[in-house]
């Protein structure tokens, strides 16, 4: 497994960055009363955080399948996500400074927590691309 990846550091970056913390946000997003009640969100949006779970419950399994098959040829989870990530830095930075995307600000605040959480993933995405490039573009 670690040997697909090329070397430890790559294959630990993408354990903890595509796989535990995706299951650890989707499980926190699948029990949402925690979610709704942190956020003052009305429990109307239920659907809406499920469908909100459903991407990270996929970027976990997915980078399971990946561990066990290996990230040859697999750019397209890779692309995606580095897509996914720059648009929700781009989101989660102009909510959170109030520079842009203040529709609903009354209601709800992006966090810190968010902020920090997209650049982690972007940047992740971004060393895994950058250091994989030969083996995941075939």
């Amino acid at each position: 497994m670690i040997a697909n990846f090329g070397n430890t550091y790559l294959f630990l970056l993408f354990l903890i960055g595509c796989v535990i913390t995706p299951a650890f946000y989707s499980y926190k997003l699948w029990e949402a009363k925690s979610i709704f009640k942190k956020y003052n969100i009305d429990e109307s949006a239920t659907q809406v955080q499920r469908f909100a779970a459903a991407w990270p419950m996929a970027e976990s399994m997915t980078g399971l399948l990946i561990i066990y098959y290996g990230p040859q040829g697999n750019w397209a989870f890779f692309v995606i996500g580095i897509i996914v990530f720059t648009a929700n830095l781009i989101y989660n930075s102009g909510a959170y400074f109030n520079i842009a995307f203040t529709l609903g600000r009354g209601k709800y605040k992006v966090t810190a927590e968010a902020v920090i959480a997209s650049v982690f993933k972007f940047i992740v995405y971004l060393i895994l691309i950058i250091n994989l490039k030969d083996i995941i573009f075939l």
